[in-house]
């Protein structure tokens, strides 16, 4: 092994266990109490934890640079405040989705790969860990959902899957003539998302349903903008095709349907920013689940999103290099 090889087999290595090193952070109070200087015994005692792991994980933050030290004080920096923050709170949740979903499962990959029974994904904890994640890029979905074509004039709005609730919110609180619908079918995720739709003093304009939108009619009328937000993978091809299309029944003439999906994505700027891998894993992801599906081809779903009826199609990208961006299709207008 030259020492070319040995040096990014360790940045793999140490990223792996410094993941585990902030959730412990995070978890124990660590990074909380760390709002100012603290020593090892001001520290220990008071959170309840181990002297000699306390100090060797301080001693572990402040080499990986999550903590700077003054004599035997230690206080965090940047990263760990801002984890804390309420922005930050969507990004605790992706690192425990690396850490306890996709890292157990990319850990049976070579059984897997041999044609071991793949494992279901799913669950109330899943659920509520995915829908805290998914607010991480909130501002930038709703930045490139103004620049789909209709998505301003839009005056009824549908979210399917609308998890914790918080997109349908925001676009209410962004619309103020608007009214909104959140379809949910995880019902712990149905209650944060009428709390925060009344948080964010919206209630009155939007509500949450319970059902699946795939054998449940709606509510009566007709929609302006239909989301599908980081959903698409839940449904099979065949479900996919019938989702677009009762999607498309339910839409008013020039209504428009605005996918946000992460896509496989090559290219300079993809590699550069990580999201290339960062895609292509999660699709591995995807596909080791038995009842979850692959990230889309655009193509393929162009093609899929005309056969429902859509009049024109396009695409918004939310991140630099399109690796996360809206799919849009829209009717045509009335006759």
């Amino acid at each position: 092994m030259t020492l070319r090889q040995a040096a990014r087999l360790g940045r793999l290595t140490r990223a792996a266990m410094q993941l585990e090193l902030l959730r412990a952070g995070l978890e124990s109070g660590l990074f909380a109490a760390l709002a100012e200087p603290k020593s090892v015994d001001e520290l220990a005692d008071p959170l309840g934890l181990a002297p000699d792991l306390c100090a060797a994980w301080l001693r572990a933050a402040h080499a990986s640079g999550f903590l700077v030290r003054a004599g035997e004080r230690y206080r965090r920096t940047a990263l760990p405040a801002w984890l804390l923050s309420a922005e930050g709170d969507a990004a605790g949740a992706l690192l425990d989705q690396a850490a306890l979903s996709y890292v157990p499962v990319l850990a049976r990959l070579p059984e897997l790969l041999r044609g071991g029974a793949r494992p279901r994904w799913g669950g109330a904890v899943e659920a509520a860990r995915v829908a805290r994640g998914s607010r991480l890029l909130e501002r930038r979905a709703l930045a490139a959902l103004d620049r789909v074509p209709g998505v301003r004039s839009a005056r009824r709005i549908l979210d399917v899957g609308c998890g914790e609730g918080s997109m349908l919110a925001a676009l209410l609180a962004h619309y103020r003539d608007a009214l909104g619908l959140g379809v949910e079918r995880e019902p712990g995720l149905v209650t944060r998302a009428r709390e925060h739709l009344e948080a964010a003093q919206v209630h009155r304009r939007g509500e949450i349903w319970t059902g699946d939108i795939l054998t449940e009619e709606l509510p009566a009328g007709d929609w302006d903008l239909a989301l599908l937000n980081q959903v698409l993978h839940y449904f099979s091809d065949a479900d996919r095709d019938l989702l677009f299309a009762r999607i498309a029944k339910r839409l008013a003439a020039g209504g428009v349907l605005a996918i946000q999906t992460p896509i496989v994505k090559e290219g300079r700027v993809a590699r550069a920013t990580g999201t290339a891998a960062s895609t292509a894993l999660f699709d591995l992801f995807l596909c080791a689940h038995a009842n979850l599906s692959p990230l889309p081809d655009p193509t393929d779903l162009q093609v899929r999103l005309r056969a429902a009826g859509f009049a024109r199609v396009g695409s918004v990208s939310i991140v630099p290099g399109g690796a996360l961006r809206y799919v849009w299709a829209a009717r045509g207008p009335a006759r």
